[in-house]
C-alpha cells in the first residue's frame, strides 16, 4: 500500500514541480500585506456598501427604483472579499501540498521498508519455529 502511495505523491509532486514558479508566486501574492490590505478595504466597503443598499431600498427612497443597484453593490463587494479569501485559502493548501509532498513520501518509504523488514521477520520466524516443531517431532 505504502508503494502505491509513494507512486501516487510522486506523480502528484512532478506535476507540481512543473509549476513550482507559479504556485510561490500565487502564494507570495495572497499572503502579501496588500492583498490583506485589499481584504479588509473591501470588507469596509462592504460595511458601506449595506448601508447605501438599506438607504436606497428604504421605503421611503424605494420609489427611486434604486433599489436594484444598492442589492448589487452590496453582492458586488461581499463576493469580491469572500472570493479572495477562498483564493487565499487555496493558496494556502497548494502551497503547504507542494512543500509537505517530499516528506511524506520519505515517510512513506521509510513505512514501506519497515514493513518489509517486519514481513520478512515474521516469515522467518514462521519457518523458524516449523522447522522445531519438525525436529521434535522425528
Amino acid at each position: 500500500m505504502s508503494l502505491l502511495a509513494i507512486a501516487g505523491a510522486s506523480a502528484v509532486y512532478e506535476k507540481l514541480k512543473e509549476h513550482e514558479n507559479d504556485i510561490a508566486m500565487l502564494y507570495n501574492v495572497t499572503h502579501s500585506p496588500d492583498y490583506q490590505n485589499a481584504i479588509s478595504s473591501l470588507d469596509t466597503l462592504t460595511r458601506v456598501a449595506h448601508r447605501i443598499r438599506d438607504a436606497l431600498c428604504n421605503p421611503a427612497t424605494l420609489w427611486m427604483g434604486l433599489c436594484s443597484y444598492g442589492e448589487n453593490l452590496a453582492n458586488t463587494t461581499t463576493n469580491a472579499a469572500n472570493y479572495m479569501r477562498e483564493v487565499q485559502y487555496i493558496s494556502k493548501k497548494l502551497y503547504h501540498t507542494y512543500t509537505a509532498i517530499p516528506t511524506a513520501t520519505q515517510l512513506l518509504w521509510i513505512t514501506s521498508l519497515t514493513g518489509s523488514a517486519m514481513i520478512a521477520t515474521g516469515t522467518a520466524l514462521i519457518i523458524r519455529a516449523r522447522r522445531k516443531e519438525k525436529a521434535v517431532k522425528t
